[in-house]
């Protein structure tokens, strides 16, 4: 990363930066770039999980191929069943599903967050709280970065998410797909870290947050 970058990562807590490096992580795969992490009352890592559901299988994940395999689903399967969750924290790199959504009610996950409204949602979704609209534009990237390699360009979910969220899908046509390729994300966001931050900016001015 640049030295901006750089400093901006480190800043943005661990619950941010490991649900977008698993997220990441799934995109290499061949997957869904989707990524889950709990985190107990002091920011540790209680356990963590990424979309499972397209790539090919392997590796340790308890869900794997199956229409469940969502990233929150993964990482709250690596949990005991005696555990008491209502202390944790659970991030996702995007806006959970009803089903996920559900799972960390049943489960009695504390508290959720998230990074991005999911551009798959057919309805635009809720903006997050208190994330820094840069690690949404680079959530949502990863995520139709994903779909463009997957579907083609002219995927549905791409088509409304030029409605959605035009700042992150006019940097698809800029950002070459090999700059991601790289195993560290933030090496990769090093390479198009002024993009990210110019369509945050423009993302902001449109949303007048």
């Amino acid at each position: 990363m640049t030295g901006d970058s750089n400093a901006t990562w480190h800043d943005a807590g661990v619950g941010i930066t490991r649900s977008l490096e698993l997220a990441h992580r799934s995109l290499l795969a061949g997957g869904l770039p989707v990524g889950a992490v709990v985190l107990g009352p002091g920011g540790d890592v209680v356990a963590e999980g990424r979309n499972r559901a397209y790539d090919p299988p392997g590796g340790d994940d308890p869900l794997q191929g199956n229409p469940i395999a969502h990233a929150e689903m993964n990482a709250l399967a690596r949990i005991s069943v005696d555990a008491d969750l209502s202390t944790t924290t659970l991030w996702s790199s995007h806006h959970p599903c009803v089903m996920c959504a559900a799972a960390c009610e049943f489960t009695g996950v504390g508290q959720v967050r998230f990074i991005a409204p999911d551009p798959s949602d057919d309805r635009h979704g809720p903006d997050p709280t208190g994330v820094d609209d840069q690690w949404l534009i680079v959530a949502n990237l990863l995520f139709l970065t994903g779909i463009r390699a997957y579907s083609g360009a002219d995927a549905p979910i791409l088509r409304r998410a030029r409605d959605h969220e035009p700042e992150t899908t006019d940097l698809l046509t800029t950002v070459a797909p090999h700059q991601f390729q790289t195993a560290a994300l933030p090496d990769a966001l090093g390479l198009i870290w002024p993009d990210v931050v110019d369509a945050a900016q423009r993302r902001r001015r449109r949303t007048g947050g």
